[in-house]
C-alpha cells in the first residue's frame, strides 16, 4: 500500500482496498482453519500424545492443501462479479482485477503456511512462528519495490510480490517443521480419514467464525464506495494501519488460544483464568499506548501514504479517536481463543456474525446516513465496542457456568 501510494493515484490504493476485501474472505477460510489445526493439535500435546498429533498434523496439511485449491477454482471466475458487488468501477475495478488475477491462486500456500504457524504455537515454538511470517514480510518488502518501479508493474508487481511472499512463508514453514522439530511423520492414507473426522468439528464453526470479519467490513467497503475512490482509499490504508499498529493483539489473540487448549488438557483451569485476566489487562495497556502514539503521528501517516482530501480526513479521525475502540476488538479475540479452546466454537460463530451483522450494518448504515463518511468510521466503532462488552460478559458466564470447568478441581500453581 504504501509503494503503491508513491505512484500518487488514489485509483491505486482504492484497488487494493477493493481487492483486500476478497482476499479478507480467503485468508478468513484459512485462519479458521490454522485456528483448528492448532486446537486440535495443542490439546494432544497438552495430554503427551506426541505421535497421535503429528498424524493429525498430517490430516489438517492436506486438508487444508485441497479446500484452498477448490476455493481458487471457484472464485476465480467470478472476480468481475465480487468486485461489482462491494461497488468497485472504471480503472479501480481494472487494477483491483488485476491484483486478484495474481494473488488469488497463491491462496493454497498461504493456507499451508498458516496451518504450520498454529503447530509451531502448539509445540510452544512462538519464535519459529513468529519467523514465518517475518519472512513473508521482508520479502514483500523488498520485491514490492523492484516490481512496482523496476519493472514499472504498478499494482501487478505488487499482487506478485504478495503472491511469491506467501510460497516463502509455506516454504520456510515446512523446513521448520521437518528439519528443527522433526515434526511429520509418513503420511498413511489409512490415517487421513480420521484425521478429516477429528479436525472437521473444529474446522467449520472456526471458518464461519472467521467469515464474519469480512462480511461485516465487506458491508463497510460498500458503503464507503458511495463516496468515492478518495473515501475507499482512506478506508483501505486504515486496514493497513490496523494489523501494524495492533500486530501484537492479533498475536495476543494466537497465543492464547494453545494456551487455554494445553492447560485444558491439563486439567489446570487456575491457570487458564489467570491468562484471561492478563490477556484483558494487556490489551487495555496496548491499545491505550497504541492510541497515545498514532495520535501524536496521525499527520505523520497522511503524509506518509500521501493521502489527501477524504483519504486524509479518515486517517486522522482514526488515528487520533477510534483506534480506542480497539480496546474492545482485543477483548473479542480473545473470547474468541476462549471458547474455541473450550470446546464451544459455535460460541464464538454466533458471537463474530452478531457482531457482523446487527454489531454492524445498522450502525455503519445510521452513522452514514446522518454523518457521511466519518459516520459509517464511528457506527463501525461504536458496534464493535457494544459487541466488545457483549463477549466480556459471556466468557465471565461461561466460566461461572461451564459443566468441564465444574468438574475439575482447581489446581495448585
Amino acid at each position: 500500500m504504501y509503494f503503491l501510494s508513491l505512484l500518487g493515484h488514489s485509483e491505486l490504493a482504492a484497488a487494493v482496498g477493493f481487492a483486500g476485501s476478497v482476499t479478507f474472505f480467503t485468508t478468513s477460510f484459512c485462519i479458521g482453519l490454522g485456528i483448528a489445526t492448532g486446537i486440535m493439535l495443542s490439546r494432544l500435546i497438552g495430554q503427551k500424545e506426541f505421535d497421535e498429533a503429528k498424524s493429525q498434523l498430517n490430516g489438517a496439511m492436506l486438508f487444508t492443501l485441497l479446500i484452498t485449491v477448490l476455493i481458487v477454482c471457484c472464485l476465480y471466475p467470478l472476480i468481475d462479479e465480487m468486485l461489482t458487488l462491494l461497488g468497485a468501477k472504471g480503472m479501480t475495478a481494472v487494477y483491483a482485477e488485476d491484483y486478484l488475477r495474481i494473488v488469488l491462486p497463491s491462496l493454497p500456500f498461504l493456507g499451508m503456511a498458516i496451518c504450520f504457524s498454529a503447530t509451531l504455537r502448539s509445540l510452544g515454538a512462538a519464535s519459529s512462528a513468529m519467523t514465518i511470517t517475518l519472512v513473508g514480510s521482508l520479502v514483500n518488502g523488498i520485491l514490492d519495490p523492484i516490481f512496482i518501479f523496476g519493472l514499472d508493474m504498478s499494482v501487478k508487481g505488487a499482487a506478485l510480490a504478495s503472491a511469491v511472499a506467501a510460497v516463502s512463508m509455506c516454504l520456510i514453514g515446512f523446513l521448520f517443521l521437518s528439519r528443527r522439530h522433526k515434526f511429520f511423520v509418513r503420511i498413511k492414507l489409512k490415517c487421513i480419514g480420521p484425521s478429516f473426522k477429528r479436525l472437521m468439528p473444529l474446522a467449520i464453526p472456526a471458518i464461519l467464525t472467521n467469515f464474519a470479519t469480512p462480511v461485516g467490513n465487506a458491508y463497510v467497503v460498500a458503503r464507503m464506495s458511495d463516496y468515492g475512490d478518495e473515501a475507499v482509499s482512506g478506508l483501505a490504508i486504515i486496514g493497513r494501519i490496523i494489523p501494524v499498529a495492533f500486530a501484537i493483539i492479533f498475536a495476543l489473540s494466537g497465543a492464547v488460544g494453545p494456551i487455554i487448549g494445553q492447560n485444558l488438557g491439563a486439567k489446570k483451569i487456575d491457570r487458564i483464568h489467570q491468562t484471561l485476566k492478563f490477556s484483558y489487562i494487556f490489551v487495555v495497556v496496548y491499545v491505550i499506548a497504541c492510541w497515545i502514539f498514532l495520535d501524536a503521528i496521525s499527520d505523520w501517516v497522511v503524509m506518509l501514504f500521501h493521502a489527501t482530501g477524504e483519504s486524509a480526513a479518515l486517517i486522522n479521525l482514526f488515528c487520533n479517536y477510534l483506534c480506542l475502540a480497539f480496546i474492545f476488538v482485543g477483548i473479542n479475540f480473545v473470547a474468541n481463543a476462549f471458547f474455541n479452546n473450550m470446546g464451544k466454537p459455535a460460541y464464538s460463530t454466533v458471537l463474530n456474525w452478531l457482531k457482523a451483522t446487527i454489531g454492524t450494518v445498522p450502525f455503519v448504515y445510521f452513522g452514514g446516513l446522518y454523518y457521511g463518511d466519518d459516520g459509517l468510521l464511528w457506527g463501525q466503532s461504536l458496534g464493535n465496542i457494544v459487541f466488545g462488552i457483549v463477549a466480556f460478559i459471556w466468557v465471565k458466564w461461561h466460566l461461572m457456568h461451564s459443566p468441564v470447568i465444574k468438574s475439575f478441581q482447581p489446581s495448585a500453581q
